[in-house]
């Protein structure tokens, strides 16, 4: 069973045993075995075909997985369901159901490029749904053609997002995303600038960045373009940039604007000029390297934005301890519920933070919820920050049970607002405040003061256009104690101890 399991951990397809009192003798007996490995691996659910016979809700999920820098199909998973979870799946998948797919073609065993997405199988009879949901399967291996072999379903990962779904044994995501002729690999569009690496001997290359497709629409209701993007990120980069500064920055590219295709990014590529800073993280998912960009500049700033990069998602610890976050995050997602009350789960869990002594700041999400943020001066482990805010999500909870849940699972929440204290652990990030969304209107995470945490808060009417108005106006930035801020959590806990025993 050890020897199986190194086997399998390498990628082999199994091992052949023979009776070990039994002769050699060439040919087939019952004497010798073959076992196969069977490995797992996490795969996002892009679609789901419909049933047959006597099955109800789905068939099979249709699955795809990160291959160099391109969501690509990797097959489909028609076994190890029940009933009840093939209802819950639909349910799942019934809101999020588009018109086409969002991922490119398998890749075949011999590394080329994926195929177009007109050439996945098997798609007349799937329902395709955006790439939100991960599922873990048990499959044999990988064809040829790139789709797997006797995969069967084992969970859904509502603890990881799609963008982590990597392939296991592929080449580094992105590093063959670059092509002769100076365009994306991703989108073809040129939006990426391709510059030289510095001649040895020379002078320092200057930080400069070759803007491309300025004009490009990226949100086309508003008519804001990618140079719109540009000019609001050097312009609001003074307050952006302590944030990002030593930190891990994961990018969602928009080569085509809010309206087109997108895709996650954590590697840096080749391409990247040598004075973008990055910082080598391990993986334990994907068994490699991950080598994510740091912003550190104005000029990295904008080389990101210049590659179509719309959000900025940031991890809560910097490089040198990134064991060691420097805040705790509570996201209050609403889903269905009324925004009203994300606003009373706010000013309890601001007035619960007030009573024990632990600084709390307070910024939009720029969707449709509200980040609280309370600073840990790197005095904790990631697994001690998401305990510390499991404690405060349930002690708002005793009070707001009636609006608010802690329950993971979308389908049985309803409409409640999320208290998600599970973003706090390592490699996982949230919106930088100050970053725009790829949403109508061009909004933007937006820091604020306590007071404004009323029932007249819009979060719709911060963008790139009122952003800036706001921040000159104002002079400061009323969350960023939350980056040094070290609190007494000692003093902290105590006080949270008498809390829930009350």
């Amino acid at each position: 069973e050890a020897f199986l399991k190194q086997v399998t951990a390498l990628g082999l397809e199994g091992i052949v045993a023979k009776k070990s009192d039994c002769p050699y003798r060439k040919g087939r007996s019952p004497n010798w075995l073959k076992i196969k490995a069977e490995r797992t691996g996490d795969f996002v659910i892009v679609g789901f075909t419909k049933p047959k016979g006597s099955r109800s809700h789905l068939g099979a999920l249709q699955l795809a997985d990160w291959v160099n820098g391109n969501l690509v199909y990797a097959g489909r998973v028609g076994t190890g369901f029940d009933d009840a979870l093939l209802k819950e799946l639909h349910e799942l998948l019934d809101p999020i159901v588009r018109s086409d797919p969002l991922c490119a073609g398998p890749v075949h065993g011999d590394g080329s490029e994926p195929l177009k997405s007109e050439q996945i199988p098997e798609t007349t009879t799937t329902v395709w749904v955006d790439p939100v949901h991960v599922v873990e399967v048990r499959y044999r291996e990988f064809t040829p053609d790139g789709l797997l072999r006797h995969a069967a379903f084992m969970r859904l990962r509502n603890d990881k997002r799609s963008h982590e779904c990597e392939r296991q044994g592929s080449s580094t995501p992105q590093e063959s995303a670059s092509h002769k002729d100076g365009t994306d690999a991703a989108d073809g569009s040129g939006d990426v600038s391709h510059e030289p690496p510095e001649p040895p001997g020379e002078a320092p290359v200057t930080r400069a960045v070759a803007f491309t497709n300025l004009t490009k629409v990226y949100w086309p209701a508003d008519k804001y373009t990618k140079g719109d993007l540009i000019d609001y990120y050097r312009a609001v980069s003074k307050w952006l940039l302590p944030y990002l500064a030593n930190r891990p920055v994961v990018l969602t590219r928009f080569p085509d604007g809010i309206d087109g295709k997108s895709f996650y990014q954590k590697d840096a590529p080749a391409f990247a000029p040598d004075w973008m800073q990055t910082v080598p993280v391990w993986s334990e998912d994907t068994q490699r390297e991950i080598r994510y960009f740091i912003c550190d500049s104005e000029e990295a700033l904008l080389y990101l934005a210049n590659m179509g990069s719309i959000p900025l998602h940031i991890w809560a610890s910097r490089n040198g301890s990134l064991e060691l976050p420097d805040w705790c995050v509570i996201d209050l997602d609403p889903k269905e519920a009324p925004f009203s009350d994300v606003i009373r789960c706010a000013q309890v869990l601001h007035r619960v933070c007030e009573s024990v002594g632990l600084p709390n700041y307070v910024k939009t999400t720029g969707k449709t919820g509200l980040h609280i943020m309370v600073p840990l001066g790197r005095q904790c482990t990631y697994e001690q920050s998401r305990l510390l805010g499991e404690l405060l999500a349930r002690v708002v909870l005793r009070e707001l049970n009636d609006i608010a849940t802690i329950t993971r699972h979308v389908t049985r929440r309803g409409d409640k607002v999320y208290l998600d204290y599970l973003q706090n652990r390592h490699g996982q990030t949230i919106v930088a405040p100050f970053s725009v969304r790829p949403l109508p209107g061009a909004t933007v995470s937006m820091p604020l003061v306590w007071d404004e945490v009323d029932d007249s808060l819009d979060p719709k009417k911060f963008t790139i256009r009122t952003a800036l108005e706001r921040m000159e106006r104002s002079g400061t930035d009323p969350v960023s104690p939350v980056i040094d801020q070290k609190p007494d959590l000692a003093g902290v806990l105590e006080a949270l101890a008498r809390v829930m025993a009350t």
